[in-house]
């Protein structure tokens, strides 16, 4: 028994005549959401969740895997922090494209078919977790730094521990 959990963004429009209260108990929205809804007439609905939406009958991970080698090496071959990684951005670009299998192939059309789609996913994928691994890797740097100074007897400054003596 497989249930799959389809997540979509939409937009809810609220009537006028509803309070505040009664928006919040609807909807289970905070009660900031249903000031800006009952002010607009309208919210978005899963606005901060990611989107799931799979279409399991179409979806091949073997040109997956084809077009997560292809953006790799299109577009993050150059980038040595990506080459250290390379295996863990393809996985992360297939799982998105899973993901997102049935949204992509509801956008596709004549002029921008399924591959299209995917390659753009793959790229928004690859690109996200490379960004959050950089950023990592430099707030790991600057508590080495903290750590062992080069020059030991200098006084360093840390957002997180003040005042340092090394």
């Amino acid at each position: 028994m497989e249930t799959d959990i389809e997540i979509r963004r939409e937009r809810v429009y609220v009537s006028s005549d509803m309070n505040i209260n009664e928006l919040m108990e609807k909807y289970g929205i905070t009660s900031a959401a249903a000031v800006r809804a009952k002010r607009k007439g309208w919210f978005t609905k899963n606005y901060m969740r990611k989107q799931v939406i799979i279409d399991r009958d179409h979806f091949n991970p073997a040109i997956s895997y084809s077009i997560a080698k292809q953006v790799f090496w299109k577009s993050f071959s150059k980038n040595p922090v990506a080459q250290s990684i390379k295996e863990d951005l393809i996985q992360e670009a297939v799982s998105l494209m899973f993901m997102q299998s049935g949204k992509v192939k509801e956008g596709a059309n004549e002029r921008y078919n399924e591959n299209y789609g995917y390659w753009w996913c793959a790229y928004n994928a690859m690109l996200a977790y490379l960004k959050t691994r950089e950023r990592q890797l430099h707030y790991d740097e600057s508590l080495e730094a903290i750590a062992n100074p080069k020059y030991p007897g200098k006084r360093v400054y840390s957002p997180d521990y003040g005042w340092c003596y090394c």
